[in-house]
């Protein structure tokens, strides 16, 4: 996945609160700030951010004759892209605390880059989770 294309989904996903020129604001803000306390690039930041919250598997309800199964699927490119970005601003969204969102966004993708556990990395391994323990459903897919 392109950093370039990991940048512009998260200003996608902040556009639906407001104007593209804020969002972009909030995302150069806290990439800034992030860069600039770890010392690492745009681009190392964002594969960084790919490579630990990229999963190759995800959990759907699947719903055969009565009942309802969770089944692991396979995901696509595209759909590893949009879970990074959804799992990190669900992080974000999730964070009560009274302070700008670029900090919030910075604070939650500093922890991820670094080995500091952060919220999205645990949404992430709750999927993984999950999708290890269903794969006794995996015939449901067809």
């Amino acid at each position: 996945m392109s950093h370039k294309n990991l940048y512009l989904r998260i200003i996608g996903f902040l556009i639906k609160k407001g104007s593209r020129v804020k969002a972009e604001k909030i995302v150069n803000d806290s990439f800034f700030i992030v860069s600039k306390r770890t010392g690492l690039s745009f681009s190392k930041i964002s594969s960084l951010l790919s490579e630990k919250l990229g999963s190759f598997v995800e959990v759907k309800k699947v719903r055969i004759r009565r009942g309802s199964h969770t089944v692991p699927f396979s995901v696509s490119s595209k759909r590893r892209a949009y879970l990074i970005v959804k799992w990190l601003m669900q992080a974000v969204f999730e964070d009560k605390r009274k302070i700008p969102l670029s900090q919030k966004l910075s604070f939650e993708i500093e922890q991820t880059v670094s080995r500091s556990p952060s919220k999205s990395v645990k949404l992430k391994n709750l999927n993984l989770s999950q999708a290890l323990s269903n794969r006794s459903n995996v015939h449901f897919r067809w």
